[in-house]
């Protein structure tokens, strides 16, 4: 089974800033109201029922060329989703339970990559789920054209859902966000979300009423 999300491109705008800096707000919700907003629900394709999580570490494998604009964007990606994730770590070598396969091709030839790809799409994610709701591989594919803050922003975003975060929100500082936001790090809010998936108390294939 697979469950493919499409992020779709938009201009950057004015006040579209990075999150890192971004801390609660009056009316945010709670890390489990956005938990169960990004993890259990879906817009696009084929959705799993309950959380679906890695069984373990993932593997990052760049399939192709890379630049070393889209490298930065990577590794900042990897490095930000580790300090955030403790259990179920991204790195380019070594052993791992999955598999994450990353494409750099340009625009024109998303759909050879991605046969879901719809024209616009500038970055896109699937992944593979089992009976017991286990990713067992994953595949990103970002547009070669992207360059700066669009860059590191669908590097981010593309990945960090293909980790089972599936959904998006509506909230220009989170990196979840499916509108004109183009957040390049997480909001504080955005790594207690990561957090909890990550945890050991989060098993694949709980519901929201399962989250405490």
């Amino acid at each position: 089974m697979r469950f493919a999300s499409l992020a779709l491109f938009a201009a950057l705008v004015a006040g579209c800033t990075p999150s890192s800096s971004a801390g609660p707000q009056p009316g945010d919700p709670t890390t489990e109201q956005r938990y169960a907003a990004v993890a259990l629900s879906c817009e696009y394709a084929e959705c799993p029922v309950g959380v679906v999580k890695p069984a373990g570490d993932v593997r990052v494998e760049v399939v192709g060329s890379i630049t070393g604009p889209q490298q930065e964007a990577l590794t900042s990606t990897i490095e930000q989703w580790n300090t955030a994730c403790g259990n179920h770590t991204l790195a380019t070598s070594g052993s791992a339970e999955a598999t994450m396969e990353f494409f750099f091709v340009p625009e024109s030839r998303m759909s050879e990559v991605m046969p879901i790809y719809v024209e616009g799409n500038v970055g896109l994610f699937t992944y593979d789920w089992d009976a017991s709701n286990v990713i067992t591989g994953m595949k990103v594919a970002i547009a070669a054209d992207l360059s700066g803050d669009e860059l590191v922003h669908f590097v981010l975003e593309e990945t960090t859902q293909a980790m089972g975060l599936i959904n998006d929100v509506e909230d220009p500082r989170s990196i979840f966000d499916g509108g004109t936001g183009r957040a390049t790090a997480y909001s504080s809010l955005d790594r207690e979300v990561i957090e909890l998936h990550c945890s050991t108390s989060v098993k694949p294939g709980m519901q929201a009423s399962d989250i405490s």
